[in-house]
Formats: C-alpha cells, sequence, structure tokens
C-alpha cells in the first residue's frame, strides 16, 4: 500500500530499478529528455527514494490533519517546497550539461510543466463530485514534482 503522503498516484518509467519518469533513449525516441507520465496502481508502494523527498513538515502537518480539506492543504504547502527544490536543481542541471544540451532540455521542461497540471486534473476527474479529489490533484503535483527533481538530478 502506498504511503500516506502518496494516496493514489504517482508516476513511473523506468530509470534503472526505480521509476522517476526517465528519459526514453530507445532509438524510437528521436529526444534524448522525452519523459512520459504514468500512474502506478493506487495500492502501490512509493519509492523510498521518493518517500524521503517528503518534507518533515509535510509530515508534521499531515500528523495534525484532521479532515479531507487540511489534508489537501498538507499538499498544497507541500508542493511549494518541492516546486522551490525543483527550481534550484533545474538551476544545477542547466550548469551542469553541455551548453550544445540547453535548448532541447528547456523544451522538454516546458513540456512537463505543460503536461503535468492537465494530467493531475485528469486524475483527480476520476473522483469527481468525491471529496478525495482535491486531494487527489494537489498529491499528484507534489509526487510529479519530487521525480521530475530526482530525474533532473540524474542527467549528465
Amino acid at each position: 500500500m502506498k504511503h500516506a503522503a502518496c494516496a493514489l498516484l504517482c508516476l513511473s518509467a523506468t530509470l534503472g530499478a526505480m521509476s522517476f519518469g526517465a528519459p526514453l533513449y530507445a532509438a524510437a525516441s528521436a529526444n534524448p529528455f522525452a519523459y512520459t507520465l504514468q500512474i502506478t496502481p493506487e495500492d502501490g508502494s512509493v519509492p523510498p527514494a521518493i518517500d524521503h523527498r517528503f518534507t518533515k513538515a509535510f509530515a508534521a502537518c499531515q500528523q495534525h490533519a484532521e479532515t479531507t480539506p487540511d489534508n489537501a492543504q498538507c499538499f498544497v504547502a507541500e508542493f511549494a517546497r518541492q516546486d522551490a527544490a525543483l527550481n534550484r536543481t533545474w538551476k544545477a542541471t542547466l550548469a551542469r550539461v553541455p551548453a550544445a544540451e540547453h535548448a532541447p532540455l528547456i523544451q522538454a521542461q516546458r513540456q512537463w510543466v505543460a503536461t503535468r497540471d492537465p494530467f493531475c486534473k485528469g486524475q483527480s476527474d476520476q473522483f469527481s463530485g468525491g471529496t478525495i479529489a482535491p486531494v487527489v490533484y494537489v498529491d499528484c503535483r507534489v509526487e510529479l514534482t519530487i521525480r521530475r527533481t530526482i530525474w533532473l538530478e540524474l542527467l549528465r
């Protein structure tokens, strides 16, 4: 069963033994920075590398959340923290990768940003009318952001 920090959603593609939405380096992909958003089964486990990225502030918030809206607010605050981490990692990644790769990487990052929220909206729409839908949406945004941060860290 997934950790409470990932109530329903995960992104996956294979990168070694772990899933982070890896670049598709296969010959079928002309773009070395292609990225696929997918979800893991609801009863799947969040990989420890992702689980450990959730902050202590998030864990404390979750412990005190009594309602579904409280839980959603924990994810909203965690998203701000994880988005800041993603932005720091983005800057470090651009400084690290060869200049010749900047343009396609920037294009790939823009595509990821443009895809993340509609993807998460699609996931939450599956629970439309239920109180869990807003939690599904913000949970998805947090987890996808963590996974993208890890993916960027692994680019060389």
